[in-house]
Parts: C-alpha cells; structure tokens; sequence
C-alpha cells in the first residue's frame, strides 16, 4: 500500500546549501541523496572518467578555515 508523506525540509536544505556552499535546493537534495546512498552504489553512473557538475563529492566537504558560514 502507498501513502503520501509530507515532510517539511526547508530548514534543512537552507543549512545544507548554506553549510555546504551549494547553489540550490537541487544541489543539497543531490548531495543528500547520493551520500546516503554511497557515490558508487549509483546506478548508471558514468565510468568513463566523464566529469559532470556532481562527480566530485569532495569539494562539498565543510572547510574548517573559520568560515562559520
């Protein structure tokens, strides 16, 4: 049986964009996805050393220069 669940994820987003420097709530939502999923359990991922705007997980590391955001 399906159901439709309604989440409030405004708050969340905003500290993910705001903490991670991202662009948008496309750019966190990506992040969260494939963290949780783990970047190599994707199916149809590229595997011939394309790079997309995504490829690089790393760059979206919190930087611990001071920067509180």
């Amino acid at each position: 049986m399906l159901k439709t669940v309604e989440v409030e994820i405004d708050d969340l987003v905003q500290e993910a964009i705001q903490r991670y420097h991202l662009a948008d709530a496309r750019e966190a939502v990506f992040l969260a996805l494939r963290t949780l999923l783990g970047k190599d359990d994707l199916p149809g991922e590229q595997q011939d050393g394309e790079y997309d705007e995504f490829s690089d997980l790393s760059v979206w590391q919190p930087r611990r220069n001071g920067d509180s955001g």
